[in-house]
C-alpha cells in the first residue's frame, strides 16, 4: 500500500504541481510574504505557509503538504486497519479517480487540507485501535488541530473524532468508558484545541468578522423575494433600490452582488464600526423572523446549487479554478502545463454539469453506507466508517443555513468521507487481524 500511495502522489505532482490558486489562496500566500493578516482565511495556513515560505517559495509547498496528508492518511488507514488487498486497492483507487476528489484536490485549498488532516486522523486511530501505542494519539490530535486551524467551521467535523478517541483511550487504560466520562474529558480536549487555534488567531493584524457578507447574502434575497429594502442604509449606495439588487443578484453566491450593483454595497469585509454592525445583525435577525418563507426558500435555493448538478451556464469556477492567481505583488506563479492537466482539466469542463462532480451522489452514498456500517459495528474499519460518516454529516448540515455560495470545495470532505466509509463498511479484515489490547 504505501508503494501505491507513492504513486499516487507522484501521479498528483505531475498533474498539478504547484497547486491551482484561486484568491484565497493567493491572498493567504500575500500574508505569509508579510502582507497585513487577518482571520478572513485561516491565520493557521498563513503561519504555517511563511514558515514554508523561508525554505520553498510559492504555493508548491502547501500543494505538497496537504497531498502528502491526503495519501499519507489514505496509507494509513489501509495499513491501520490491516484491509484486505482487494479492499486497500479499492479504497486507494476510488479517492484517487472520484471525479470529485480528483478535480478539487489539484487546488491550493484550506478544504483539501481538512480533507488531508481528517484521512491522517482516521489513519492514526485505526492504528491506535490495534496497538494502543500514544504515538497515533499524539499524531491524531496533531493533524486533528490543524484541520480546526484551516477553516472556520472545522469544529462539527472534528467533533466525532475527538470523541472517538476520548473513548478509545479510556477504554485502553481500564476505564469504564461512560458517556459522561467521554463527554467532560472530549470538551476538555476541544477546550484545549479551541484556545491553541484561538491563540494562533489573535496574532493576526486586524481582525474582520466573517458573517457580514452572509448578512447582506441572505437581507438582498429576502428584499427582492419582498420587493422592499431590508438592508440598512448606510450598507448600500444612495440611490439602490430593489430592481438594482435583482439586476446584480444571483442565488448561487454572494460575490456577484458585491461586485456588480451600480450604486454599490458595502465591502463585507472592509472595516464596520461596532454600530454598523449591531445594525446590520438586527436587520438579518428581523428579516429572518419577518420573513421565514422567504429566507428558507432563499437558503433552499443555495442549497440545491451547493449540493445539485450545476448548469453549464454558471461559472465554472465554483467548482475548479484552472489558474495561478496573482494577488498584489506575489510573484508570478508558472502555471502545470502537462499534456496530463490538460487531460484532466478538459474532463473537469466535461463533467462540470453532469451528477460525477455533484454533490448529491456521494452524499447520497453516504446515507446508504451508514447501515451497512452500523450493522458492522463490532469491527475496527466500520467503527471508522462510521466516525467519519457522522463527520461528515455534521460538517455538511450547517452548510444549508450558512454558506454564502455554491462551491463545491465546502463539501469536499462529506463526499471523500463516504467514499471511505463505502469501503470500509462493506471490508472484511484478515482474522485475528485487529483487536484491542489490555495494556502498554
Amino acid at each position: 500500500m504505501p508503494l501505491l500511495a507513492v504513486a499516487g502522489f507522484l501521479f498528483d505532482m505531475a498533474a498539478y504541481y504547484p497547486g491551482q490558486m484561486s484568491f484565497d489562496a493567493a491572498y493567504t500566500w500575500w500574508q505569509a510574504r508579510g502582507g497585513e493578516s487577518t482571520d478572513i482565511h485561516s491565520p493557521t495556513l498563513t503561519q504555517v505557509w511563511r514558515i514554508l515560505e523561508t525554505r520553498w517559495h510559492g504555493p508548491g509547498a502547501v500543494f505538497v503538504l496537504h497531498d502528502a496528508l491526503f495519501w499519507g492518511g489514505l496509507a494509513l488507514i489501509a495499513l491501520g486497519l490491516r484491509l484486505r488487498s482487494p479492499a486497500a486497492i479499492a479504497l486507494m483507487l476510488l479517492l484517487a479517480f472520484a471525479p470529485i476528489v480528483l478535480i478539487l484536490r489539484a487546488h491550493v485549498w484550506t478544504d483539501v487540507g481538512v480533507l488531508g488532516a481528517l484521512l491522517v486522523v482516521s489513519g492514526a486511530l485505526s492504528y491506535y485501535m490495534r496497538t494502543l501505542h500514544g504515538r497515533w494519539l499524539l499524531l491524531a490530535l496533531l493533524t486533528g488541530f490543524y484541520a480546526l486551524g484551516l477553516r472556520h467551521n472545522a469544529l462539527p467535523a472534528l467533533l466525532p473524532f475527538v470523541v472517538f478517541c476520548v473513548w478509545l483511550s479510556l477504554k485502553a487504560n481500564n476505564a469504564t468508558p461512560t458517556w459522561l466520562r467521554t463527554s467532560l474529558f472530549s470538551v476538555l480536549l476541544i477546550a484545549v484545541m479551541l484556545a491553541g487555534v484561538q491563540t494562533i488567531n489573535a496574532r493576526v493584524d486586524r481582525h474582520v468578522p466573517l458573517w457580514p457578507p452572509l448578512a447582506v447574502f441572505d437581507l438582498a434575497a429576502i428584499s427582492i423575494a419582498t420587493d422592499q429594502l431590508l438592508l440598512p442604509r448606510y450598507t448600500v449606495g444612495d440611490g439602490m433600490d430593489v430592481a438594482e439588487l435583482a439586476e446584480a443578484f444571483r442565488p448561487w453566491a454572494v460575490n456577484p452582488l458585491l461586485e456588480n450593483t451600480r450604486h454599490g454595497i458595502h465591502e463585507p469585509l472592509a472595516p464596520w464600526s461596532d454600530s454598523e454592525l449591531a445594525g446590520l445583525r438586527k436587520a438579518w435577525f428581523t428579516a429572518i423572523v419577518s420573513y421565514p418563507r422567504e429566507y428558507l426558500r432563499h437558503r433552499a435555493t443555495v442549497t440545491a446549487a451547493l449540493v445539485g448538478t450545476q448548469s453549464i451556464e454558471l461559472p465554472s469556477t465554483l467548482t475548479f479554478v484552472d489558474a495561478e492567481f496573482q494577488y498584489r505583488d506575489n510573484p508570478a506563479i508558472a502555471p502545470n502545463t502537462s499534456v496530463l492537466h490538460r487531460v484532466l482539466m478538459r474532463l473537469a469542463e466535461r463533467l462540470r454539469d453532469t451528477p460525477a462532480l455533484a454533490a448529491w451522489p456521494y452524499l447520497l452514498l453516504g446515507v446508504a453506507v451508514a447501515p451497512f456500517a452500523w450493522r458492522r459495528r463490532d469491527q475496527p474499519s466500520a467503527k471508522i466508517a462510521l466516525v467519519m460518516l457522522v463527520s461528515a454529516a455534521l460538517y455538511a448540515l450547517p452548510l444549508s443555513l450558512l454558506a454564502p455560495s455554491a462551491e463545491r470545495r465546502y463539501l469536499l470532505w462529506p463526499c471523500a468521507a463516504a467514499l471511505v466509509a463505502l469501503v470500509l463498511a462493506l471490508s472484511r479484515r484478515r482474522p485475528g487481524a485487529v483487536a484491542y489490547r489490555t495494556n502498554r
